[in-house]
């Protein structure tokens, strides 16, 4: 069995819940999912146990070897939710997305040069520039789009570790990764690196929903989900704050 169950159930002591959800996280992706001191903790696993207390339910966080795994085990009702996740079409088709719980910035690290900072993500494609990206993640059309074109297939190289893509543009082996814009900072300051930064132009700005399995969950089931999210919009702030390094 290739998925390491942790148990992260809410003490049955503070409610009591009729039904558990498995919610699935693809990586270890501080600040929104890690372990610190034997436990599951982060920004996602705050936001995701205080959506789903408020809506009735008890949450087991399951860990999958990659995002794609992720989707084929919500699309065949092994898994019931997946945080983080960007809508799409495709993803549409499949399952069933909440309302938007909080914002993600996709970025391009890199350590700085004046040759190309005013370069688009095209254009520092056609500058040969290798760029390292997550297996499974979206970064919006204009990223997809590039990605499909069979010129730029060698340069966008699929690494599933944010600490492994860190450490290949530390060694200077690729010239940009990436990645939510606060995950990619939180790992730069929590290693102190010096001399890595934020590429000025962005590369995605949009809002992240829960996937819902629509096998498993109702329609009243995911309704109590959606309210659940929109009634605790000030706390999803307040737990995203936190975790922020000043």
């Amino acid at each position: 069995m290739l998925l390491l169950i942790l148990t992260a159930l809410i003490s049955a002591s503070a409610f009591s819940c009729e039904k558990t959800l498995k919610v699935g996280i693809s990586q270890q992706w501080a600040p929104y999912a890690f372990t610190q001191n034997d436990q599951l903790t982060g920004i996602d696993i705050d936001i995701v146990n205080l959506i789903l207390k408020d809506a009735g339910f008890c949450a087991k966080f399951v860990i999958m070897p990659s995002s794609k795994r992720g989707f084929a085990e919500l699309k065949h009702g092994k898994i019931d939710v997946l945080p983080a996740a960007s809508y799409s079409k495709e993803r549409d088709s499949f399952s069933f997305f909440s309302e938007p719980y909080r914002n993600e910035v996709m970025r391009l690290f890199w350590y700085p040069h004046n040759r190309l900072d005013a370069l688009d993500l095209q254009g520092l494609l056609d500058h040969q520039q290798v760029i390292l990206t997550n297996s499974g993640s979206y970064y919006g059309p204009e990223f997809t789009q590039l990605a499909q074109q069979a010129k730029y297939k060698e340069q966008l190289v699929t690494v599933a570790s944010l600490r492994q893509r860190l450490a290949m543009l530390v060694a200077r082996r690729v010239d940009f990764f990436v990645d939510d814009e606060l995950a990619g900072l939180y790992l730069i300051q929590k290693n102190k690196l010096r001399g890595i930064e934020i590429y000025p132009y962005i590369v995605h700005n949009d809002s992240v929903h829960l996937m819902l399995n629509e096998i498993n969950l109702s329609a009243e089931e995911r309704a109590a989900i959606d309210s659940a999210i929109l009634k605790n919009q000030q706390a999803i702030i307040e737990i995203t704050a936190r975790y922020v390094i000043k």
